[in-house]
């Protein structure tokens, strides 16, 4: 049998927005409740009556007050900061992937820089000290697509705790979002999260997760 609140729950735990307003007590009911009407009685295969929406939003408001359940609270190992770091983009060609090597053998990051070189179908990536920029230039021999300087990478220890939690990632940058803090990229190793952004960001984020 198909129970009518197991329903509204799931469908406003995949609103995050609806989820953060219920859990703080701003979230209109009776409005929702008609938003997610029609959708409710499809998933439920049955006519529900506003009220009884009504009724089990007012109810679920009680189970989720002052928590937001898809951010967890996440401490943080520690923190490393690379600055300034470049973003360099070459065209991806066959001339440019056989470069690569000869780039990575070269540039041999030593403890106070950083380097990382990815590539999708169309392009290739290198984010490394601003000091580096001409050197990978002169070993990719090709002139770049786009170079972006004033750039800082910081890096997000997580705990080997939480490699098996869901929503780690998330609650990390939800924290950035909830400053509206532009990220120019995000990626993660097991134990590390790293975000690349401008460099005029970088007491702002640093003041984030400080706090943790």
């Amino acid at each position: 049998m198909i129970k009518v609140g197991e329903k509204i729950e799931e469908i406003i735990m995949s609103d995050h927005e609806a989820v953060f307003c219920l859990s703080r007590g701003i979230l209109n009911l009776s409005r929702y409740a008609r938003v997610i009407h029609d959708a409710l009685e499809k998933k439920t295969k049955k006519q529900v009556k506003l009220p009884t929406i009504i009724m089990a939003l007012s109810r679920l408001k009680k189970k989720l007050k002052g928590i937001t359940p898809l951010v967890k609270e996440v401490t943080i190992d520690g923190m490393t900061v690379k600055t300034p770091v470049v973003e360099i983009v070459f065209e991806k060609t066959s001339t440019t992937i056989s470069r690569l090597p000869m780039v990575q053998k070269n540039i041999k990051a030593k403890n106070d820089e950083w380097f990382r070189l990815s590539q999708n179908s169309k392009v290739i990536d290198v984010i490394c000290s601003e000091s580096r920029l001409e050197t990978v230039i002169k070993h990719m021999g090709v002139k770049p697509l786009l170079i972006f300087k004033d750039l800082t990478a910081v890096g997000l220890s997580v705990p080997p705790r939480y490699h098996d939690k869901p929503n780690i990632t998330f609650s990390l940058l939800h924290k950035i979002a909830e400053r509206e803090i532009p990220l120019d990229q995000i990626f993660t190793t097991r134990d590390e999260m790293m975000l690349i952004f401008n460099t005029k960001y970088l007491s702002q984020i640093v003041q984030i997760f400080q706090k943790d």
